[in-house]
């Protein structure tokens, strides 16, 4: 366990609580002897699951995240963080390590995702696909296709279909949304293997990373999606 020096803490800027809460967190810190700090050693991280994974792009610190009652990642809720610091402060912290998964779009690395990657239809049209997985190749039409971690297994993919996996687990799910006439089924893959896909999109559809970064496919045109394991992991504090 190592003792907590030093903070640094951060709000969603569109939830109004989260900016409330940030200036009472980082005072409760100050008095117990806290260094409140751009360069602290933790990133806290106020507004929910979305507050973590907008802001693991640009930390490599442990990360504690204070969210509410229907946040997954978050480690304390706006109600019980004062208890959840005041322990960690007592007995010190460890980290865990999540596993990311790394994706290259149209052959441009994009950032790396710890919940998942998303390709979706923007309209009523559905998308065509050439996926390659492992050894398998499977063509079907859906209105989008997920790629996702362990720890996102439990979120949208299960939503689709897919397998929820533990945390440690070393594998991702593949799951796809509303595929017609149920051509292609969740998967469940090592995280050593590389997926390929291709998507043919008639109208708009974007790759979105983590709910968060959004990047549009080309219409008309054949758009290539790879999907391995990344190299980094995210931090959180336990």
């Amino acid at each position: 366990m190592k003792k907590l020096m030093s903070a640094r803490v951060v709000a969603n800027p569109r939830k109004e609580w989260a900016a409330h809460e940030k200036s009472m967190v980082e005072n409760f810190l100050r008095e117990r002897g806290v260094r409140v700090s751009e360069r602290g050693e933790v990133l806290i991280t106020i507004g929910g699951d979305g507050t973590i994974l907008y802001n693991k792009t640009f930390c490599s610190t442990p990360i504690f995240g204070i969210g509410t009652h229907t946040s997954f990642i978050c480690q304390a809720t706006r109600e019980n963080w004062r208890k959840k610091l005041q322990r960690m402060l007592a007995r010190g912290y460890d980290v865990e390590r999540r596993a990311m998964l790394s994706c290259e779009f149209n052959g441009k690395k994009v950032a790396d995702a710890l919940n998942e990657f998303c390709v979706r239809s923007h309209c009523h049209r559905i998308l065509e696909f050439e996926l390659n997985a492992g050894k398998r190749t499977f063509y079907f039409s859906a209105d989008g296709l997920i790629f996702a971690t362990p720890t996102g297994s439990s979120a949208y993919a299960y939503s689709c279909g897919g397998e929820e996996i533990p945390h440690h687990s070393r594998k991702y799910v593949i799951a796809p949304i509303a595929p017609y006439r149920r051509a292609f089924s969740p998967l469940t893959v090592s995280d050593g293997a590389t997926s390929r896909v291709l998507v043919f999109a008639e109208c708009e559809a974007d790759l979105i990373v983590d709910g968060q970064f959004v990047h549009k496919l080309k219409i008309n045109r054949k758009n290539t999606v790879k999907i391995y394991k990344s190299r980094k992991s995210v931090l959180l504090v336990i």
